[in-house]
């Protein structure tokens, strides 16, 4: 090689690595202002018993197509990666932190309740930006070279299978909570009646324990199984099932420290239809409680579409065909999307 050839090499290596890292960085800059479409969400629809003009419920809805189109994007970039990296070990990360920005609206919820928890006068939006920046801090950090390209984890085939058997514990709970919340479109009251029915057997003392062991244990081990399993370039069916393991994961430890540790330690108030839903002003006219709107959405979407993959994968591994399996898949997926749609415009106070 001649020396301008090295020269060449040398500038265009930093050049190569600068380009990668700009690509991977773009699911994350989305994140970064996240909050900021949340906020002018609720600048737009005011305070309750505002008149809501033409242009303000425009600016309104677009804000509510960004805030869900900003973990799609991180999916997207999850699925086809940056493209040319440097480094495998370079794509794992990029790759890991685009399944993060999927998780992004729960991540906000989460953030927003520990907020309160640990009585912080920091604004949300504030720690939003240093925690994404750390995670920036991190993508750039990848060494070079190619002594961190180590072969990617495989999964833990009987943590799966426990996975799948705890999960069928869970779905027994989550069919009776879904189908409550779909009482509500007949009123609070048939909600709260039936509420009141199920929780004499999920909030007794052996009921209530053995599903919050179930609910642990999906989430450690989703977790454990979800991030191995990133380290692979997968397919758009796996990656969905990954990208949605995280989600829940995330969505489920949130929840469960919103409903035992703020609502019954902290406050000291019952989990009820009006702490789900943001009362007195509701989910669309408060403004913390507007970013549960995307984090009640896509749980509900996402929790159908992760139970359709399992099915998926189960249906593969007895024979069943490809195109079978997909088209089931895609049923699931928008059954999901139905029910998602139908709950939260109960959560919102649509009524029949």
């Amino acid at each position: 090689m001649s020396y301008f050839d090295k020269v060449s090499d040398s500038v265009e290596a930093p050049s190569f690595r600068n380009r990668s890292m700009l690509r991977a960085s773009i699911p994350v800059i989305c994140t970064l202002v996240y909050p900021g479409f949340v906020d002018i969400f609720h600048i737009s629809v005011g305070e309750p018993g505002s008149s809501l003009s033409l242009g303000a419920g425009l600016i309104a809805g677009f804000m509510l197509v960004l805030m869900f189109s900003v973990p799609l994007i991180g999916f997207a970039f999850a699925v086809r990666g940056v493209g040319g990296s440097p480094s495998l070990a370079f794509e794992t990360r990029a790759r890991r932190l685009a399944y993060a920005v999927v998780v992004g609206p729960t991540m906000y919820c989460l953030v927003g309740v520990l907020q309160i928890l640990a009585s912080s006068p920091i604004p949300d939006q504030v720690i939003w930006v240093v925690l994404w920046c750390l995670g920036l801090l991190w993508l750039w950090a990848t060494p070079d070279g190619h002594s961190n390209n180590v072969a990617p984890a495989r999964p833990i085939p009987w943590l799966r299978v426990a996975h799948g058997v705890s999960a069928a514990v869970v779905l027994i709970y989550i069919a009776f909570h879904l189908a409550n919340h779909l009482f509500a479109l007949l009123g609070q009251e048939a909600h709260t009646t039936v509420m009141n029915m199920g929780r004499t057997v999920y909030r007794s003392p052996i009921g209530e324990t053995i599903l919050v062991a179930a609910m642990l244990f999906q989430v450690v081990s989703g977790l454990i199984l979800a991030w191995r399993w990133s380290s692979h370039k997968l397919d758009f069916y796996k990656t969905f099932q990954v990208a949605s393991g995280f989600f829940l994961s995330i969505f489920i430890l949130g929840h469960m420290n919103a409903v035992f540790v703020l609502a019954r330690m902290y406050f000291g108030i019952p989990t009820d239809w009006d702490f789900a839903t943001g009362a007195p002003n509701g989910l669309i006219h408060d403004w913390w409680s507007a970013r549960l709107i995307p984090h009640y959405a896509l749980a509900i979407l996402l929790l159908i579409g992760h139970s359709f993959s399992g099915l998926r994968v189960v249906m593969l591994a007895h024979g069943t065909s490809e195109s079978l399996a997909n088209r089931v898949w895609w049923v699931g997926q928008l059954g999901g999307a139905c029910l998602s749609t139908t709950i939260m415009l109960a959560m919102c106070g649509f009524r029949i």
